[in-house]
């Protein structure tokens, strides 16, 4: 049996964030239901890092990057030695980012 891996989930109605658990044989959901709201919670994968829930910069940045189809899936740049490409810091740098890697960007409803 696989072992499980903790997927973290993000809410963008009240901005909260929780891990869940799921073994890698297993499909995994794209979205759960808040336990704070109710709302929508995103997976965001294994490695996502949420804001304070009182940043709402930072939390401008995560939905402009989920609205273009970042969900912080890892990516590589091929012109650059197969680099892991970082996530952007501000909105700023996001809206450069969603540009230069549209090709890795991810269909999904939000």
């Amino acid at each position: 049996m696989a072992s499980p891996y903790n997927m973290a989930f993000a809410c963008l109605d009240c901005y909260k964030s929780f891990k869940r658990g799921f073994n890698l044989a297993e499909e995994y959901p794209v979205t759960l239901i808040c336990p704070n709201c109710g709302g929508n919670a995103h997976n965001l994968g294994r490695h996502f890092k949420a804001p304070k829930r009182t940043d709402k910069k930072q939390w401008a940045k995560v939905q402009f990057l989920l609205e273009h189809g970042f969900f912080f899936q890892k990516i590589y740049d091929n012109s650059n030695a197969g680099e892991l490409v970082p996530y952007p810091e501000t909105l700023e740098q996001a809206k450069g980012f969603v540009v230069k890697y549209k090709a890795y960007a991810v269909q999904r409803n939000i």
